[in-house]
């Protein structure tokens, strides 16, 4: 699980990933949720011709099957669509590789309660959860401390709305995180698009292309996919691409791809984060219980052996654009356990 080797794809300056590595997006909408503008073929197409090679069409309450849905052209043997869900009520989950529609209309005060149910909803439909924009609404870490069988949630979700990096009334996406790894849970952080607009174009839609994650798995098939997130075998992006990725017994090392991150940030549809000050250039935390960064390393290439409980790593690359402005792009792998989890 050390090299990320890409190729380029014949359909668009985008990049397609092989040698076991396959970009993926867990949360995507379509014209049937009333307020996207495009139809389930057009957003299939789209993360097709752009080097994807798997994709949940997350409907609000409807469930998708692949099988009616049919691109056009012709179609790369890698790429898959995986049944999926967004189970839609007082919170919102992906269900991924269900094998049919899950129930919604739950609802209780307590929404641990109602994240729970969700959980146990999706698994009698064959499927896991995926918590989706914990921001909006606002879901406190104490409501999910109480949750079984929850691996994975968006740490990134790129629609404008979903206050990912937090505001005065809500701690950051990655806070949340810390909370829950100190509390003892084993979760995993998601990047994805919750894409709606793709017809029209700017900063301010919530267009596609700018989250999603990089799963390493034995093979492309959702039940392998599905396994593979649920391990923790993946790591998310807003526009970084690893070369090397080792989440060991007890230590992290990473390296920057620097070629294939600079293809991905040529793309029209990726502005990444604006943020008022900071060096340009690649840095690498390394985070630990408290949300405590323990190491900042300036450079392409960084590791850290964990000295607590856990330790995760988030690589920050920040460039000044023609315009005069910084703009930050991410990746973050998944915490490495020392404490039995």
């Amino acid at each position: 699980m050390n090299k990320l080797i890409h190729l380029f794809s014949l359909l668009s300056p985008f990049i397609v990933y092989s040698s076991n590595w396959y970009k993926g997006n867990t949360h995507v909408h379509t014209i049937l949720c009333g307020h996207a503008d495009s139809t389930p073929e057009v957003v299939a197409q789209w993360y097709h011709d752009y080097g994807y090679n798997f994709l949940i069409l997350s409907e609000h309450n409807k469930f998708i099957d692949p099988s009616t849905v049919k691109l056009s052209g012709e179609i790369r043997d890698d790429f898959l669509l995986i049944p999926g869900e967004e189970v839609t009520g007082p919170v919102h989950s992906t269900a991924m590789n269900v094998t049919r529609l899950v129930p919604w209309e739950f609802k209780d005060k307590n929404r641990s309660k109602i994240v729970q149910w969700q959980i146990d909803e999706t698994k009698k439909a064959g499927g896991i959860t995926i918590l989706n924009h914990p921001n909006a609404p606002i879901i406190r870490a104490a409501e999910l401390f109480p949750v079984n069988d929850l691996y994975l949630f968006e740490l990134y979700n790129a629609h404008p709305m979903t206050k990912n990096f937090g505001d005065a009334h809500r701690p950051s996406t990655s806070s949340l995180w810390n909370a829950l790894l100190d509390k003892g849970m084993t979760i995993y952080g998601v990047a994805s698009d919750d894409s709606h607009k793709f017809a029209k174009w700017d900063e301010k839609y919530d267009n596609p292309g700018r989250g999603w994650v990089m799963v390493f798995s034995d093979e492309l098939s959702s039940d392998a996919i599905t396994l593979a997130m649920n391990r923790g075998e993946f790591y998310s992006s807003s526009g970084v691409i690893l070369k090397k990725v080792v989440v060991g017994k007890s230590q992290i090392e990473i390296e920057v791809d620097e070629e294939a991150t600079a293809r991905e940030l040529t793309s029209k549809f990726l502005f990444g984060r604006s943020v008022k000050k900071g060096k340009p250039g690649t840095f690498v935390d390394f985070i630990g219980p408290g949300g405590e960064v323990e190491e900042t390393i300036s450079g392409i290439k960084a590791s850290r052996i964990a000295t607590q409980e856990y330790l995760r790593c988030m690589i920050t690359h920040r460039i000044k654009k023609e315009d005069g402005l910084l703009r930050e792009y991410y990746a973050w792998t998944q915490p490495v356990f020392t404490d039995g989890r």
